[in-house]
């Protein structure tokens, strides 16, 4: 790291919380030297901090050491050397007897140094004198040459900064972690003075278990221990103090340390050591807290379920044990929920995400191995919808699938869009940009404007429905009556289309978004004349059954939505009728007789037109006759209008068209001009002054077949106002543009005329 690296690491400790702070190796060269002098000249160092730097016992290094620190306020003087026998043997070439004296020398020299200091900058200082190599070493060799530091340096007391510190390292890790925990038993118990030293621990990651063996030497009798963050030193790296820390807060046990906003620590931390934190690191990795396992979603999502009643009960009850006074009186019962609502229970979690700053929506990540409650999971925190286990169930399929077929994680965004496709939610949960993709949602079957009122038939009260339906953007009415707006909506379903549809099983939860008013309906719908499995969204369903989910603010109609998505899951692109037997019949009436194949759009209404139909007893040739009678332009249709005739021109000058028409408009003959782009513009142009402003909805032109005699040409015209009230003519001719234009005026002299649609 360079100067700004590591200030900025300094500062970010300090932060965190950390008092002791190893800053540098000031004798090592130039660069550590100017880190130390900037520190202090600095005034980075605040006055609870005790800055820690460390020496070899060699002369020459602990005077350059000091002249690092001159002028610090709290300093740690590390003083070290190896003692283990591969060491007296090979790099001192000494006697235990001349390896003390190394020792004792230096720890006067470094004693003569601190008193100048203190005396001179009025810093206080602190020995740590560390053996290195400590686990390769005799104990019985430790314990002597630590007392004989001791009393060198001198002074030595029982108050927490006159204690001499002794740093006990396993430099290399080579035994298992008891075997150190118990070579620190030994060093606490033979030292004498014991409360007047302070024990610090210095543990390598050869072996891999230097957090534990750390722990163990805690439990030992050590009280210090000395670390990096996220397990990073020389070879396989010193112990984790992040890992540390947060094994003993887990276990109830301060540490005076802050990893609440863990993942900032993690970015300053590979930013300045271009070093990676893996992503299964303790605590610090990015998937940690996640799971993918569908057993073990389920159980951290019942988990904290179960955590967030205990949180409500314990409030309630807090609640009500508070007197009119505010005063709040003693209650066993009211401290255990709290005691119960505090303690971390969650299954598969060591401790709560939100205490090191993860959130609850990363703990869950779906993929093929992913089970019901972890979709359920991500999908409340995503959608603030609860789901119902029968839905859990269905839409987990749909996500395994998924999973299956692209082999990679599903990532939460898609899960969520996955979920508002399969049940046709257009809008639902979108925002920003998703707001564009809101189409892609809609299903075949679309629920438009509806209402349901109240009713008596035969003493008994019932509710009626009357709405309109979109079929494949084909926009048709229903009408039907039931116990419920539910009820009465399969109703007008089944008599519309023939479907009977029986909602098994129904489900209404409010969102858990506590901005929102909605209401979450679920219905389970089966048909009960389905013969086979159909496959429907892109997703087979095995059985018969489907579920649906509804969305709104009025729970009826949350319900009723519902069921719209359960019958787009049943319908799939299997075709559908829209027309009862009567309709159907008045329909081959009018295609034998009269050679009209009405579009699909039009078959609307002739179920209108049948309705009224069977209530005055008229048979299917009489009403397929009113039909015509109203729809289908003079001499053989409505006589009240009639097209005369017109003439089509186009001057020079202008690039618009001229039409003259002469026509009979609700009875009275006039004749009437205007331009346009084309002839039927030229003509709602014309007729605009009597009938108001009207625009084209739809226009339907083919040849004419079948057993009647005449046109060759069929045209159907449908117009709309600004308003929404839309009407249909037809007109019949030998010339498409006559024809065209003959239906035109018939569908506008229907506007307003009690024959809108």
């Amino acid at each position: 790291m360079g100067p700004a690296q590591k200030r900025a690491f300094f500062r970010h400790l300090v932060r965190c919380g950390f008092k002791e702070i190893e800053v540098a190796f000031p004798a090592a060269g130039d660069a550590e030297f100017a880190f130390v002098r900037g520190l202090v000249e600095g005034g980075d160092v605040p006055g609870d901090v005790w800055i820690q730097v460390l020496t070899p016992a060699r002369t020459e290094l602990v005077h350059r050491t000091f002249a690092a620190i001159a002028g610090a306020r709290n300093v740690i003087l590390m003083l070290f050397h190896a003692a283990a026998p591969c060491f007296r043997a090979l790099v001192f070439g000494k006697s235990k007897r001349e390896l003390v004296a190394l020792a004792t020398a230096h720890a006067r020299l470094v004693r003569a140094l601190a008193d100048a200091h203190a005396r001179r900058y009025g810093t206080r200082f602190r020995l740590l004198y560390g053996v290195e190599a400590f686990s390769q070493t005799e104990p019985e060799f430790v314990v002597e040459i630590c007392e004989a530091v001791r009393e060198a340096w001198g002074g030595a007391g029982t108050a927490f900064e006159d204690r001499i510190m002794f740093n006990l390292p396993s430099t290399v890790e080579s035994a298992p972690p008891n075997h150190y925990a118990d070579q620190i038993e030994y060093f606490c118990t033979h030292m004498k003075n014991r409360d007047e030293i302070i024990v610090s621990l210095h543990t390598h990651n050869d072996r891999g278990t230097a957090v534990a063996a750390s722990e163990l030497g805690l439990l030992a009798g050590a009280d210090r221990v000395e670390g990096c963050l996220f397990g990073n030193g020389e070879r396989s790296g010193n112990a984790d103090l992040v890992t540390l820390a947060l094994n003993l807060y887990t276990q109830g046990v301060p540490c005076g340390l802050d990893f609440s906003a863990l993942a900032e620590t993690v970015a300053l931390y590979t930013r300045c050591t271009a070093l990676p934190v893996h992503p299964r690191h303790p605590y610090a990795g990015e998937l940690v807290f996640t799971a993918f396992s569908g057993s073990h979603q389920d159980g951290i999502k019942k988990g904290l379920d179960a955590r967030a009643r205990a949180r409500e009960a314990a409030a309630a009850a807090a609640a009500e044990g508070e007197g009119e006074d505010g005063s709040k009186g003693e209650d066993k019962d009211t401290d255990k929920g709290k005691e119960d609502a505090q303690k971390w229970t969650v299954p598969y979690l060591p401790l709560d995400p939100a205490d090191v700053g993860r959130v609850y929506e990363a703990v869950i990540r779906v993929n093929a191995q992913s089970g019901k409650g972890g979709v359920a999971y991500v999908l409340r925190a995503r959608l603030g919808v609860d789901l119902p286990r029968g839905v859990q169930r269905e839409f987990a399929r749909v996500v395994q699938r998924r999973a299956d077929a692209d082999g990679r994680e599903v990532p939460v965004e898609e899960l969520a869009e996955a979920f508002v496709q399969f049940y046709h939610l257009d809008g639902v949960g979108a925002e920003g940009e998703g707001r564009e993709e809101r189409g892609k949602a809609e299903g075949r079957v679309r629920l438009g404007t509806w209402a349901v009122v109240g009713a008596v038939r035969a003493e008994r009260v019932v509710v009626a429905f009357q709405g309109r339906i979109s079929v494949d953007g084909q926009t048709f009415t229903l009408k039907g009556e039931g116990a419920t707006p539910l009820e009465a909506f399969l109703g007008a379903v089944e008599s519309r289309t023939g479907l009977r549809f029986a909602a098994i099983e129904t489900h209404q939860r409010a969102s858990l978004d506590s901005a929102s008013a909605d209401v979450f309906s679920f219905v389970l719908l089966t048909e009960t004349d389905l013969e086979e499995a159909e496959t429907m969204n892109g997703d087979s369903h095995t059985d018969e059954f489907s579920w649906g989910v509804g969305v709104d603010a009025d729970k009826d109609r949350s319900l009723v939505r519902a069921a719209v998505s359960a019958m787009n899951n049943r319908l799939g692109a299997r075709a559908l009728s829209l027309s009862g037997d009567g309709t159907k019949e008045v329909l081959r009436v009018l295609q034998d007789d009269y050679a009209l194949p009405l579009p699909l759009a039009m078959h609307d209404l002739v179920t209108d037109i049948c309705t009224s139909g069977d209530a005055e007893g008229l048979s299917p040739e009489q009403t397929a006759a009113r039909f015509v009678a109203r729809f289908c332009h003079a001499p053989g249709g409505s006589p009240g209008t009639a097209l005369l005739s017109f003439s089509v021109s186009r001057a020079r000058s202008a690039p618009a068209l001229r039409l003259v028409v002469t026509v009979v408009l609700r009875g009275a003959e006039k004749e009437v001009e205007g331009s346009g782009g084309d002839a039927l513009e030229c003509l709602l142009d014309g007729v605009a002054g009597d009938v108001g402003l009207l625009t084209v909805r739809g226009v339907h032109v083919e040849a004419r077949h079948g057993a009647a005699k005449g046109s060759r040409h069929v045209a159907f015209v449908q117009l709309e106002r600004d308003a929404g009230e839309a009407a249909w003519g037809v007109g019949l001719d030998d010339d498409m543009t006559t024809a065209t234009l003959q239906a035109a005026l018939v569908a506008a002299a229907n506007c307003g005329e009690d024959r809108r649609r």
